[in-house]
């Protein structure tokens, strides 16, 4: 991803974060997503909740499950050296005649939800569901605040007291996912925590845009 890319991402999302910190962490993702050729058992990659498959939503081929083995590899990296994170998901944005949702891709720690609608009505409870539908990485530094205050609502809130929400966009700034992570405490999202999550929401870009099946021009330097 060209560093003129990166610059307007953090200038639209209105970070203060150094630009060559995030293309560094960036550049990590994907060196680990070139290495995506790891053993991962097939259930992982393609697993199953309650009666919801993400080979529903997802066609079960090789091309695609090579995508969600880079993807798979780049969270949890991001996960093992990020301290105190409840749960991380990425979800695709997907949408139909009935709207759009969100679908989990992958997760790394405690289940987060594995399909969402994405309207009004969601966009009050989840913070995914609020970055999906507006395009804006959502910072809440201290949930149980925002709770009190009615920025967000519903007892699923209650777990996660930090929760960062960052999309995952085209060049053109078309929200293709969301990148969701909860923390154990309140006041985790600081710059070094958004440095490696904007990253990596960066750097997942490209292989979301595939495995949706989008073109775009690739803008250069």
């Amino acid at each position: 991803m060209p560093a003129l890319l990166i610059k307007d991402y953090l200038q639209t999302q209105g970070l203060k974060l150094p630009a060559d910190n995030v293309r560094a962490a960036y550049l990590a993702a994907q060196a680990v997503m070139n290495l995506g050729s790891a053993s991962i058992e097939r259930g992982i990659l393609w697993p199953e909740h309650g009666g919801w498959r993400l080979a529903d939503h997802v066609a079960a081929d090789a091309a695609n499950e090579a995508l969600l083995r880079q993807i798979f590899m780049a969270l949890d990296s991001a996960y093992s050296r990020t301290a105190n994170v409840r749960s991380a998901a990425l979800y695709a944005q997907m949408l139909s005649e009935n709207g759009a949702k969100l679908v989990q891709l992958t997760r790394q720690g405690e289940m987060l939800e594995p399909l969402l609608d994405v309207n009004d009505d969601n966009s009050r409870v989840y913070l995914a569901c609020r970055t999906a539908q507006s395009g804006w990485l959502n910072l809440a530094d201290d949930v149980p605040y925002w709770l009190d205050l009615g920025e967000i609502e519903g007892s699923r809130n209650e777990g996660g007291k930090s929760q960062l929400s960052a999309p995952v966009c085209t060049e053109s700034g078309a929200v293709l996912g969301v990148l969701h992570v909860e923390f154990n405490d309140k006041k985790q999202t600081d710059e070094v925590a958004q440095t490696e999550w904007v990253a990596l929401a960066l750097a997942l870009s490209e292989p979301l845009k595939t495995l949706l099946g989008i073109e775009e021009e690739i803008q250069n330097d």
